[in-house]
């Protein structure tokens, strides 16, 4: 297994999904010398932006069509994102193809039933099986003949955050996105007074006046508006005397928009590993699992109909007084630790604690061709 070639594929033109892709690198789980990207050409101004990323990453990587896949003749395909022509590039039956998400979330992409063409699909744990059988994605007889393989916290991405208890204490909120359609759009920036009433309540409530933001980095894709709506949230919390701290390479900030900022004392980082959370804010999103993975207890917005679906999953407990309701209700702050690590333990499955991430993929690929 040591020799097999391990190539990624992606079929966007957002920069957002290779900087997340980028960052299965920086945290291990790929090896730069065996591992190559391979993005779907297309002619679109994004192509010269991605490259740069890519190089600046020190990565291999081609810009391919469906000859060049075809031409493959052995290896594994991982897909970090469902794409139309993930179909294509499945159709050559001489590699394996794994779908490996790009997080770990209650939203309806999750489900969508693509995931069935790939020949292995990676969950973090019991909670993202079960979700593939309630929607009909999945058989059970899938799950037994190991098609889905749950791996913990392999692929959930981190939050930055210090996780030691050391840095410097933060309330951390973490909106997603607007989604690719509204259908999908689970982010709470457009809640702006609540959010603002939130993060002052919990600033109150945990004596902590500093206030860690990292947006989504697909930001604005769909609904430039939703810049706005975080910057409305900034300067609201800046005006209330707390002190920010912001994810800058998520932001898409004009440099007059950064100026002013920064004149207001907004600080500006490139990481957050000397921050610790005492509480932390998201969405609908992978954002949710990464919290539960590093232990940071949590609030969740969502529209109303979204909490009655979350009530209904397993060990969904932790969701009765931590998932806020879009403009609705008042934050009663809780410690409900019991219900958090009953969801954290459905949520990531442990088994893979002890082994290296840098060692995982080889230790699933053995196991694959035993089985």
């Amino acid at each position: 297994m040591a020799n097999t070639p391990y190539f990624i594929y992606l079929d966007t033109k957002i920069i957002g999904a290779v900087k997340q892709t980028i960052t299965f690198f920086e945290h291990g789980v790929f090896s730069r010398g065996n591992t190559t990207i391979l993005v779907k050409k297309y002619k679109h101004k994004s192509a010269k932006i991605i490259e740069r990323a890519l190089i600046k990453a020190s990565l291999n990587y081609h810009f391919v069509n469906a000859a060049y896949l075809d031409r493959l003749t052995e290896g594994v395909i991982f897909y970090p994102f469902n794409a139309q022509s993930n179909c294509r590039a499945v159709a050559n039956r001489k590699l394996t193809h794994i779908f490996i998400t790009h997080g770990e979330s209650n939203k309806i992409t999750s489900v969508k039933p693509i995931t069935r063409i790939y020949d292995h699909v990676i969950t973090a744990g019991k909670a993202g099986v079960d979700r593939f059988l309630s929607h009909k994605i999945f058989s059970q007889y899938d799950v037994d003949t190991g098609r889905i393989i749950p791996m913990g916290d392999t692929f959930i991405g981190k939050t930055g955050l210090d996780c030691t208890g050391k840095g410097t204490p933060v309330i951390f909120y973490a909106p997603t996105w607007e989604g690719g359609i509204e259908q999908e759009n689970y982010s709470s920036l457009a809640h702006i007074n609540q959010v603002v009433a939130t993060i002052l309540q919990l600033s109150e409530y945990y004596q902590v006046k500093h206030v860690a933001i990292r947006p989504h980095l697909n930001t604005g894709h769909r609904r430039p508006e939703y810049h706005n709506f975080l910057l409305r949230i900034i300067e609201s919390l800046q005006a209330k005397s707390l002190k920010l701290v912001l994810f800058k390479p998520y932001l898409n900030f004009s440099f007059a928009q950064e100026w002013k900022l920064k004149r207001r004392d907004v600080v500006f980082k490139t990481n957050f590993s000397e921050f610790s959370a005492v509480v932390g804010l998201c969405d609908i999103s992978a954002m949710e699992t990464q919290l539960l993975n590093e232990n940071i207890y949590y609030y969740l917005f969502c529209s109303e109909e979204y909490k009655q679906y979350l009530l209904t999953l397993k060990n969904s407990e932790y969701y009765q007084n931590n998932a806020l309701i879009f403009d609705c209700g008042e934050l009663i702050p809780s410690q409900e630790l019991e219900n958090f690590q009953h969801l954290k333990s459905y949520l990531i499955d442990s088994n893979f604690s002890e082994i290296p991430i840098s060692e995982r993929l080889r230790f699933l690929l053995t196991n694959l061709i035993m089985s």
